[in-house]
């Protein structure tokens, strides 16, 4: 049987006792919670809540732990105004039960569990000899959240059951509730960046001996809760369905499946921000943390929803070339320019000031999300309509702004931010570097291939091959920026990953990540803070040493990723309990941990198809069924170590075109496309 999403859980097991990290479920008493609980995340990519051992969305902390979680429910794009242009929230709701006329709020036991394959979250409250069960979900195609509060053996003639909902407050908020024959709604007017007006609903209805509430925001839900539920499960299950991975280790088994529960949750209408909550920049988007979700979301089979970011690029094209438009045009043009913290519509900067506004590899990240988007869909109209027009920009933008040029002829990258560990002002800065390289060469190959731009394309590649030469070395390993040499950054790894631009092999490149992956704790955040290694990063490492030939080393990488996962097998930004916590429900490592994950199963790099370059000599029975870079799909199974099935099936077109494959015992064969 295939480990599906269907039944990962059940091969896991559902419940753990109080204190103890698993996956699916946590339980407590009172209302104490196990240390790092943090409220379940459910999404649509619209409408966003953390969901509470008690059924409901709770009120934020009194003091909250570093940049923790911002508690409510938040509706991507309702925005506030300057400076920080924050994600206002929309309330929050409490359940409410009276037994024989008593009200009851804090129960004797409870447990939680975060069901990610149906996307709901269920509680059992215990409350002396009645027991509550709850279960919400936000619905996938509606901006509406279903509450069904059931009592298994109750007498409900002694119960009284309700839903209290907080209405929105804040100075720029105005509204006022109307009551409903079978429920109430609140109308309200927020002056915000925009002038917003919006209702919420709440409807409640028995059903089937149970007592649901309906939360709608904007057209209010008429239907039945038994109707909503199937259209919920089925859009989870087809989503789940896209590909799927068997291999015989369990933590990483939850790994994936909470990756892929994290990345549909972010996925929203204009792109893939790092969160839909306040505390996670307020679901503004960063071009490079978008590219490592894309990544994540392509290579498990989710076009549709990985898509969206190089969409968002395309349409807002126009306001990248406002930022540098000049009256005259040089040859090349100046290309375009996005914003380092965006919001839906690329025209105001939403970060702080700061010297992160130095950034320019976002620009790479944009041109390597848009490369990707096509060559995974195998879609040669989208390469030449829209993405191949975003990426010329941003070679066109490196080529007129950031590339000096000495009088010997020599080229390079001028002082910009690198990685924001490093500061400002950083002089040919080692990762920037080679996201212009890849950037240049990536366009100037779709150029060739379309039969366009045969100038510009020769000139990408030349001056490519001079900032080549440019790129700072230390005791013969790549050095992060020419005046830091003895830096340790997780950006001596980039000419490998993010951005491939050096073969397997590759002596500088190698000896680089040798030595960060020796290093890495010492390095091993995004901030100087903490002591280990956080799963944005230990993903990352395991990419590179994938690239340089090195798999044996993705696994025990991964491991260390899934090791600071939180109750919930959630992803942080950082999760050193008593030393650095930061930011539960971080898209950016789900996604980059899902990539590499897939990855290890099925690597495309250097016109090659690689199976199984990060599986253990130690695994004996796996299988997949992956998509390839290249528009095709890939199904496997080695079973006692034998390749029992190998399958290439086209996507879109190239029935009878051969690929070079390198199996998992290493030999080299030429499969034909089916």
């Amino acid at each position: 049987m295939k480990t599906t999403a269907k039944n990962i859980l059940a091969a896991l097991g559902l419940m753990v006792v109080a204190g103890q990290a698993s996956f699916g479920g946590v339980s407590g008493r009172g209302m104490e919670t196990p240390r790092g609980y943090a409220p379940a995340m459910l999404s649509n990519g619209r409408v966003c809540l953390t969901a509470d051992f008690l059924g409901g969305v709770p009120a934020p902390p009194k003091k909250a732990r570093n940049s923790f979680l911002t508690y409510g429910i938040f509706i991507e794009g309702r925005r506030l105004g300057p400076p920080r242009y924050n994600l206002y929230g929309h309330g929050r709701y409490e359940t409410r039960l009276a037994i024989d006329g008593q009200l009851r709020y804090v129960p004797d036991s409870w447990t939680q569990t975060l069901d990610a394959v149906g996307a709901r979250s269920i509680v059992t409250n215990v409350f002396g000899s009645v027991t509550r069960v709850v279960e919400t979900f936000v619905a996938a195609d509606a901006d509406v959240i279903a509450v069904r509060q059931t009592f298994p053996g109750a007498d409900l003639a002694r119960l009284t059951v309700g839903l209290d909902y907080f209405e929105p407050r804040d100075e720029r908020l105005v509204g006022q509730w109307e009551e409903l024959p079978d429920g109430r709604a609140f109308a309200y007017t927020v002056y915000g960046r925009n002038v917003d007006r919006g209702r919420i609903t709440l409807r409640q209805v028995r059903e089937d001996g149970a007592f649901v509430t309906f939360i709608s925001y904007g057209k209010p839900y008429a239907g039945t809760y038994a109707e909503l539920a199937k259209r919920h499960a089925a859009a989870w299950s087809a989503y789940y369905g896209a590909s799927y991975v068997e291999v015989p280790d369990a933590e990483l088994m939850r790994m994936r499946l909470m990756a892929e529960y994290q990345m549909k949750c972010n996925v929203t209408d204009w792109t893939i921000p790092v969160g839909i909550f306040p505390s996670h920049w307020s679901g503004k988007s960063f071009a490079f943390d978008e590219m490592y979700g894309v990544q994540g979301l392509l290579s498990s089979g989710h076009f549709a929803e990985a898509k969206r970011a190089a969409d968002f690029r395309f349409a807002t094209l126009p306001q990248a070339q406002q930022r540098v438009k000049h009256r005259t045009q040089k040859f090349f043009g100046y290309g375009a320019r996005w914003i380092w913290e965006g919001m839906e519509d690329n025209v105001i900067e939403g970060s702080p000031l700061g010297y992160w506004h130095d950034h320019i590899f976002h620009m790479s990240a944009i041109a390597r999300t848009c490369h990707l988007t096509a060559s995974y869909m195998g879609d040669a109209a989208y390469l030449r309509g829209k993405a191949y027009p975003v990426m010329r920009e941003c070679a066109r933008f490196f080529r007129s702004q950031y590339v000096y040029e000495a009088p010997d002829g020599s080229a390079f990258i001028g002082k910009c931010t690198d990685l924001e560990r490093l500061g400002p002002g950083r002089d040919r800065p080692f990762m920037t570097t080679c996201g212009v390289m890849h950037t240049f060469r990536t366009c100037a190959d779709v150029a060739t291939s379309l039969g366009v731009d045969a100038e510009e394309a020769a000139d990408w590649r030349a001056t490519a091959d001079r900032l080549e030469k440019s790129l700072p070395v230390k005791d013969g390993r790549f050095a992060a920026t020419a005046n830091d040499l003895d830096a340790l950054s997780m950006g001596t790894l980039a000419g490998y990953f993010p951005f491939p631009v050096f073969p397997k092999g590759h002596a500088q490149q190698t000896a680089a990540v040798d030595y960060f992956l020796a290093q890495g704790a010492k390095g091993g955040n995004m901030y100087p803070t903490g002591k280990k290694i956080c799963p944005w990063y230990a993903a990352t490492m395991a990419m590179a040493a994938l690239r340089a030939g090195e798999g044996e080393k993705a696994v025990p990488l991964l491991k260390e990723a899934a090791s600071s996962a939180g109750l919930w097998g959630e992803y942080w930004e950082i999760n050193e309990p008593g030393v650095a916590e930061y930011r539960p429900w971080f898209m950016t490592a789900a996604g980059n941990c899902l990539y590499a994950l897939n990855q290890m199963l099925l690597m495309e790099a250097d016109g090659e198809c690689r199976l199984a370059a990060g599986v253990p000599s130690t695994w004996k029975d796996y299988s997949f069924r992956l998509p390839a870079e290249g528009g095709y799909e890939v199904e496997c199974a080695v079973k006692g170590g034998t390749l029992a099935r190998l399958v290439l099936r086209a996507r879109r077109s190239g029935a009878g075109r051969r690929v070079r494959v390198v199996l998992p015992d290493g030999t080299r064969r030429d499969v034909e496309l089916h």
